[in-house]
């Protein structure tokens, strides 16, 4: 807030976020234009600061002193910058209801000195979601990879119902009004192209496992056969050659498949209850006892009274 201040100016440059070494700090003791351009620099953040707002000032800070590097190179920066992003948010919506930069800092204080755990906003976010569960569309992953991936629902598929579809000499887009039953099949087969294609993008994204959940789904409510609709997904295409299957038909595609590499699991009976944390068992303490004598022989003296004793 106020660069003028010599001593609070070098007390900022010396915390660890900047990243300075003490020679660099003595270099600019002993260099009054160098010193000079940081009192003008900090400034600028200053003016920043009253025309948008904190944050502004504090990303262009970090970006011309390189904050964000300096801290990911040391152990545990990566907590520290999502606290530092963190906290220049909060000063942000902070500082739109406060008057003044100084009601702002008094604000600040006041909460590092009576934190409210209870409240959302002061709960320690992660700092990368690079280890959580991530759910993404089969078009947004197109070209990434993921450790371990789940595709539960990778039989789903919907039935062309509109008779738009690509002719197969011009490539020209069609749209057959009067849905003939031609039109629908080819528009039908482009739709099942286009799931193969998303298909194969799901099942490369995995680097060492990849979880497929197979259903014998049926849409067709009136039929008696017990045939599944699983053939008309990309999957079942695979599976079973586009001939529509029972369950037990479907089941025998996929173990036909099975080997060292790929295996078929049916789920067992789900526990509907919901998950808790296992009560912490809290050993009891006691105070270590004392094995040995105290000598408690002790008394002041001096020099002198040494020399005199040793003789």
């Amino acid at each position: 807030m106020a660069p003028e201040r010599e001593n609070t100016l070098r007390s900022a440059l010396a915390t660890s976020m900047m990243g300075l070494t003490a020679l660099d700090i003595e270099t600019l003791n002993n260099d009054e234009n160098a010193w000079d351009a940081v009192v003008e620099e900090f400034d600028g953040y200053r003016q920043i600061w009253h025309k948008r707002g904190v944050m502004p000032m504090l990303r262009a800070l970090m970006s011309a002193r390189n904050i964000a590097e300096n801290l990911l190179a040391t152990a545990g920066g990566e907590r520290r910058l999502t606290d530092i992003l963190h906290i220049s948010e909060l000063l942000q919506e902070a500082g739109s209801q406060l008057e003044s930069e100084h009601a702002l800092v008094r604000w600040l204080a006041q909460h590092i000195l009576e934190p409210d755990s209870n409240a959302s906003s002061q709960q320690l976010r992660l700092e990368s979601d690079k280890h959580l569960v991530q759910i993404v569309t089969i078009h947004k992953s197109k070209g990434l990879e993921y450790p371990l991936v789940w595709l539960p629902f990778i039989t789903h598929f919907r039935v062309q119902d509109q008779a738009f579809y690509h002719d197969r000499h011009s490539y020209e887009a069609v749209l057959d009004l009067s849905h003939a039953e031609e039109s629908i099949a080819l528009a039908e087969a482009e739709r099942l192209a286009e799931d193969l294609r998303l298909l194969y993008v799901a099942l490369t994204r995995a680097v060492w496992h990849c979880s497929l959940g197979v259903a014998p789904l049926v849409r067709r409510r009136s039929d008696k056969k017990g045939e599944t609709d699983v053939h008309q997904s990309a999957l079942g295409r695979l599976l079973q050659k586009g001939e529509p299957m029972d369950a037990a038909g479907l089941r025998a595609c996929i173990e036909a498949l099975c080997d060292e590499d790929i295996v078929c699991r049916t789920p067992g009976n789900t526990d509907n209850d919901r998950w808790q944390i296992a009560a912490a068992s809290h050993a009891e303490l006691s105070a270590r006892t004392l094995q040995r004598l105290l000598y408690d022989s002790w008394r002041v003296t001096s020099y002198s009274g040494l020399q005199q004793r040793g003789t």
